[in-house]
């Protein structure tokens, strides 16, 4: 029986596809639901890292528990790396069906690490070379999503 350099071929693309499809699903797996973080444009200084922790207690970005109505229920913390020069400015927006808008019912405030000055409460905020840390909380039923633009000086 003859067996033809194409079917060796496909055999072979088949083999190396199934060997990459297992690693690939198997990485997927270990992915938490949350938020997308999105890149555009280009980065050319060292960024600051990016993580989020949530209230145990909260629904989106509120809470039912009455001694916590006024804590945040999502901080978002900015960690500066190593010999960094970067500032930069941070902007919240709330997801709509039509589009991206400034928070009406949310409540926001940033606190820099350097401690230039205290909590900033609205939706946007500088940031220094040493990070700092985003709260969110409260608001609406309706702004149970929202965008974090973060722009690198």
């Amino acid at each position: 029986m003859k067996t033809s350099k194409l079917a060796v071929d496909l055999l072979g693309v088949c083999v190396v596809a199934a060997g990459l499809a297992a690693p690939l699903g198997s990485a997927a797996a270990q992915f938490s639901t949350g938020g997308t973080i999105t890149f555009t444009g280009a980065i050319v200084a060292p960024s600051y890292g990016i993580a989020t922790s949530v209230s145990e207690k909260s629904q989106g970005f509120r809470t039912d528990v009455p001694s916590d109505r006024n804590a945040s229920t999502v901080d978002v913390t900015f960690t500066p790396a190593p010999h960094t020069s970067t500032a930069a400015h941070v902007y919240v927006l709330v997801n709509t069906a039509s589009g991206v808008t400034p928070p009406r019912t949310l409540t926001t405030r940033f606190v820099d690490n350097a401690r230039r000055a205290g909590p900033q409460a609205g939706t946007r905020f500088d940031m220094g070379r040493a990070g700092g840390t985003l709260s969110i909380a409260s608001g609406a039923v309706s702004e149970s999503a929202v965008t974090v633009v973060v722009n690198y000086d």
